[in-house]
């Protein structure tokens, strides 16, 4: 990696860390209060369904978040970075595809 790419990389892990971490404690914020919702010994299914809903809009945002982090990172490496990454993730098959 250049110094450039390194760089970029870092700038944008980091931002992504810390919108990653701002997400997590509102899923978890999200959860207790779906999780308050449904212990009553009769749930009103509208309200478990709305706080579902706001549960299921996060989750979907940090996947969203992974994602383009990884579009990002990817369309910083040259066509030869990118074909050796291919390389060494055809190696460790536990790893995710790009």
């Amino acid at each position: 990696l250049t110094d450039e790419q390194k760089t970029f990389m870092r700038s944008e892990v980091q931002k992504a860390t810390a919108s990653f971490q701002d997400l997590q404690w509102k899923l978890q914020d999200q959860m207790e209060a779906l999780h308050d919702t449904m212990k009553s010994p009769s749930v009103n299914e509208q309200q478990a369904l709305a706080q579902l809903d706001k549960v299921l809009d996060i989750e979907r945002e940090i996947k969203r978040l992974h994602i383009a982090l990884a579009v990002r990172l990817k369309n910083h490496l040259t066509a030869e970075q990118q074909e050796q990454m291919n390389k060494m993730m055809d190696h460790h098959p536990g790893m995710p595809e790009n």
